[in-house]
């Protein structure tokens, strides 16, 4: 019996992910603790060219770590991948400031507010 492609190719709907990955990709990061799954996942959501998302759920029993906490208030508070790259980036001079990542966060997004 011949299976025959019925799909619908929709042109407007292109995702530009990194090229091992496929345009419409759902999946589950498991593994052991420790492992590297935050890792992972923070990769892929923050580092340019690897995936291209408008919709995004995370479940998980560890989602009090301070990256996760991180993460969530940054895209509610809409900053861009490269705002939020920035922020792990500073996050000793962050601690040595005694100041709360949340309070960085939307103290970022007050500066892109004005910006815009």
């Amino acid at each position: 019996m011949e299976v025959k492609d019925f799909s619908w190719t929709d042109a407007l709907s292109k995702r530009f992910n990194n090229p091992l990955l496929p345009r419409s990709i759902r999946g589950l990061i498991i593994g052991k603790s420790g492992c590297g799954k935050t890792t992972l996942l923070l990769n892929l959501l923050l580092r340019p060219g690897w995936l291209d998302y408008n919709n995004l759920q995370i479940f998980g029993r560890s989602l009090f770590q301070p990256e996760y906490k991180i993460l969530k208030k940054a895209f509610e508070e809409k900053l861009p991948k490269e705002s939020i790259v920035g922020l792990f980036n500073i996050q000793d001079e962050i601690a040595r400031r005694n100041l709360s990542p949340a309070f960085v966060v939307e103290a970022m997004a007050r500066e892109l507010d004005k910006k815009i």
